[in-house]
């Protein structure tokens, strides 16, 4: 029998929680021979800048803060290739991360995506919206997601049950 997943893509944004979720990955990937595609969105909407300053004094500084913000996930995801003691290949693509990861998933006929979620609710989730659960509606194969590790303790200390987590 062939193990079922082969591909495992490792959405990251590089915060705390997308590190929990590369450990999840890594680990998948190790156990069952899969192979690993590290993967980054560089997202230009988070910068947010209105047509009515592209043409205004000062903008020329908005686009080199924006490639040196490329240019620094790009080196970031090398790093992270390099961390991990098994070979990768690495994929970095601009857009909307939750639409380019679920396109970027189906090029690749990935069959697991795993990435960090932060739990935002209420205003924040408004404003910003959910990445990981656009790609969890439209994703063409299955989704773990993950928290990172004292956002779980946190909610368990709210709960009252008693955290197994060793970190």
């Amino acid at each position: 029998m062939q193990a079922p997943i082969k591909k495992i893509i490792l959405a990251t944004d590089f915060s705390e929680t997308a590190k929990d979720a590369s450990l999840y990955a890594l680990w998948l990937a190790k156990t069952l021979k899969a192979e690993l595609v590290p993967l980054h969105v560089f997202d230009i909407a988070v910068w947010n800048v209105p047509s009515q300053y592209y043409l205004k004094p000062g903008f020329d500084g908005i686009v080199e803060g924006v490639e040196d913000s490329k240019q620094q996930g790009k080196e970031t995801l090398r790093k992270l290739e390099e961390e991990f003691d098994i070979k990768v290949d690495t994929v970095f693509t601009e857009g909307r991360a939750g639409e380019e990861t679920v396109r970027i998933a189906k090029e690749l006929k990935a069959d697991l995506i795993v990435l960090g979620t932060h739990g935002y609710s209420g205003w924040k989730r408004f404003t910003i919206g959910s990445v990981a659960e656009y790609i969890v509606r439209h994703a063409p194969c299955a989704v773990l997601t993950t928290r990172h590790v004292e956002r779980r303790k946190e909610d368990r200390r709210k709960s009252g049950r008693r955290s197994t987590d060793s970190k």
